[in-house]
């Protein structure tokens, strides 16, 4: 009897907002889900900077440096693999009559694993060109890191591919494992075993390599696992398919150049050391984004289903949701990292306290991000994909004129300013284009709920 009294007292100490917020199913699935994603993708976080912390104190900035340029080829290129289709296939299996469909899957992964191989061919074929001619200062210690990335590469697109179905199912857990936490997880425990045997700078690229071979065994594993069955007779014309998610390609290619393109121009132009400090620059800074990730996770498939079946208003309130909930949360991260940047850089090694600059524009540009909400998934869920291509397609464009002009000025500095500016247009581009088009408010409005 008591419980039944005080029930109502209680209930009327919460706010309206928040009573509508945890009686809502899908306000709350992306909250626990969410939350789940956060949670491992901390584990992730916390794996890639102690695998830094560790090349870093144990080989310094130059090397890290060295490596990071290489990395930088491995992520633009593996997204260019993947072809688009891990998007795609999220938009596709969203909707639970295609679940059958297994056919399409196997395919899918047949093509992106032959086009990934033959770019990492093409590459290696011109690997020492690359490291004479195209940088300022000729780097042929860069070769021996490349060769052990491009291994890496058509690994990389399988498990993107792979992980898109558990997101599509809504497994967030798996999802946020293989794409974020395993990589750096079993790279770390490599690395460690390797310098125990060799203590080398190449080992940290072979320690990349066998973190990412057992996540791609690992993702292919889990995916034909749930599948239950092999086929590759589908219902769908792949190439058809495929088609359809180019754009999707592009679009991602694009985004991956924008994170990365400033990292490859500073090694043209910079130190090793000097790309090694911005690298973990733009490492601290992305921390800011774990929250707009966790939240794009489980808010893509839930818009392609809502759009699938036309409930407009429900993905509107979805997206309004969870771009205050990402800001609040985002905001107070970046206070943080604007509070203790200095300590937090120096966990990496004095050297990096010299970016503190560049950590503070970097962070400025996660603001405006997080204020955008989510607009990539947004357009590419509602069969904008063409419109999200080209925004993204002008960021870069503007993004790459500013980085050539800005990066033998003003080195780190300018990368970071060119990057930030490249990131506004795209996100704040993208969100006046949804509210004055679609009627859709993806950026943050604290009015309107």
């Amino acid at each position: 009897m008591k419980k039944q009294k005080q029930n109502p007292s209680i209930r009327n100490l919460i706010p309206a907002s928040l009573q509508r917020v945890f009686g809502d199913f899908d306000f709350n699935e992306i909250i626990q889900k969410g939350f789940s994603y956060m949670l491992i993708r901390g584990i992730g976080l916390i794996s890639s900077y102690a695998f830094t912390v560790y090349v870093t104190k144990t080989f310094g900035a130059s090397i890290f440096g060295l490596f990071s340029i290489a990395v930088s080829i491995f992520m633009i290129m593996s997204i260019v693999g993947k072809l688009g289709l891990d998007m795609h296939l999220v938009k596709y299996f969203s909707i639970e009559t295609n679940l059958n469909d297994v056919g399409l899957f196997y395919r899918t992964i047949l093509k992106s694993l032959i086009v990934a191989s033959l770019i990492s061919w093409m590459i290696f074929i011109f690997r020492f060109e690359i490291a004479e001619n195209v940088f300022e200062n000729p780097k042929p210690g860069f070769v021996p890191y490349l060769n052990w990335i491009l291994l890496s590469i058509p690994l990389w697109s399988i498990t993107l591919i792979c992980s898109s179905v558990s997101r599509a199912q809504k497994n967030i857990k798996w999802f946020s494992f293989i794409s974020l936490v395993s990589r750096f997880v079993f790279s770390l425990l490599a690395l460690y075993v390797l310098l125990n045997i060799n203590h080398a700078p190449i080992e940290v690229a072979k320690a990349h390599f066998y973190g990412v071979l057992i996540t791609a065994v690992l993702a292919l594993a889990h995916t034909a696992y749930n599948l239950k069955v092999f086929r590759l007779t589908s219902q769908t014309n792949s190439w058809q398919f495929l088609n359809k998610s180019l754009p999707m390609m592009l679009s991602s290619s694009v985004l991956i150049l924008l994170g990365w393109m400033d990292t490859f121009v500073m090694g043209v132009y910079e130190t090793d050391s000097n790309v090694g400090i911005y690298n973990v620059c733009v490492k601290v800074a992305t921390f800011t984004t774990f929250t707009l990730l966790a939240i794009n996770s489980i808010l893509a498939p839930k818009i392609a289903k809502c759009f699938y079946e036309n409930e407009v208003e429900k993905y509107k309130r979805l997206i309004r949701f969870s771009t205050k909930l990402n800001f609040i949360v985002s905001s107070i991260v970046i206070a943080l990292i604007l509070i203790f940047n200095k300590p937090i850089l120096k966990i990496f090694g004095d050297e990096f306290v010299s970016g503190t600059m560049i950590l503070i524009i970097l962070c400025l540009g996660q603001m405006i991000n997080s204020f955008s909400g989510s607009v990539g998934v947004i357009l590419q869920m509602i069969g904008k994909q063409m419109v999200h291509q080209n925004f993204v397609l002008m960021a870069l464009a503007i993004n790459l004129v500013l980085t050539l002009a800005l990066t033998p000025l003003y080195g780190g500095i300018g990368a970071a300013v060119a990057t930030v500016i490249g990131m506004a247009f795209w996100n704040l581009g993208c969100a006046i284009y949804l509210k004055r088009k679609l009627n859709i408010t993806s950026y943050f409005n604290p009015f309107k709920f």
